[in-house]
């Protein structure tokens, strides 16, 4: 990576360790969660992936590795390979699966050093769900990553939340671009506890239970951001080689609350919210194929 690019990923880093911590200590019980074959995986990201038994899979930028072992609880998979820049989060997500009795293996690297160390060709699925590109420098190199580690037949499944979702503040007011042409947005409040922000009850998910943990957390190290549009995510794979077979936008986010004014309702998977002006895509989904 580029010495630019190397300073906003690292500044991520440390961004990402404090609110790593905030968010968990919300969560009541996780191990006996995960246990009790619990998951965090909503029905867009579980139709797409389907059954994972029998298939190598890799998921890019796990945060602490929820939803890394609920691809084996809810989809079947095997020892699934979950990656993430930040410390804390795969401490946590190690000893997540350790006391939860579940095989993942869990790798702290950026994601950029991970495609160019890693073996090419070993995955039939690759997949990236919920707050991911927005803290990459390029999603070119990203792009080429994703088909260097996938093998030829395999799948890419991808849920993210929509571009148009952060032109705007928590107040609705506009304060972003669409897309930033690459160009760095830097944070001085860094990684948020979306976690809290986001409670709509005395559960984050079914059988999961929230509690107040840290309260009023301020992040002591700013972030580096990026907006990305669709075709700058959707023509990184293209341009990469890979085939796209599936697109679609969604008028709600599952779990996190991008504004103050919401209305939240309950899925048999969790929260999910919805705008209570215009309806806006909040999230998006892509599947794409390596031939």
């Amino acid at each position: 990576m580029t010495d630019t690019s190397i300073v906003a990923h690292e500044q991520n880093r440390a961004s990402w360790n404090e609110a790593v911590v905030a968010h968990n200590s919300h969560k009541v019980d996780q191990d006996g969660f995960f246990r009790n074959k619990g998951s965090t995986l909503y029905p867009e990201e579980i139709g797409l992936l389907g059954n994972l038994t029998g298939l190598k899979v890799c998921h890019l930028q796990c945060n602490a590795g929820q939803d890394t072992l609920s691809l084996v609880t809810r989809l079947g998979a095997e020892n699934p390979t979950g990656v993430d820049i930040s410390d804390n989060a795969i401490e946590f997500a190690t000893k997540l699966a350790k006391d939860s009795g579940i095989q993942a293996t869990f790798v702290r690297a950026d994601v950029f050093d991970y495609f160019d160390t890693t073996d090419a060709n070993q995955f039939d699925i690759v997949f990236v769900s919920y707050g991911t590109v927005g803290w990459l420098v390029d999603l070119e190199r990203w792009g080429r990553g994703v088909h260097k580690i996938l093998k030829s037949g395999g799948r890419f499944v991808f849920i993210e939340f929509h571009p148009v979702t952060f032109m705007f503040n928590q107040d609705m007011v506009r304060e972003y671009p669409y897309a930033s042409a690459g160009q760095a947005i830097h944070e001085s409040d860094g990684v948020s506890d979306y976690v809290a922000y986001s409670n709509a009850g005395g559960e984050v998910m079914p059988n999961l239970k929230y509690q107040e943990g840290v309260q009023d957390f301020r992040n002591s190290n700013a972030s580096v951001e990026f907006c990305w549009g669709l075709s700058d995510t959707i023509g990184s794979l293209v341009k990469a080689g890979m085939h796209l077979n599936h697109f679609k936008e969604y008028p709600y986010s599952n779990f996190f609350r991008p504004y103050k004014d919401m209305t939240s309702e309950q899925v048999d998977e969790g929260p999910r919210w919805r705008s209570t002006g215009p309806m806006l895509p909040l999230m998006y989904s892509v599947c794409a194929s390596k031939p």
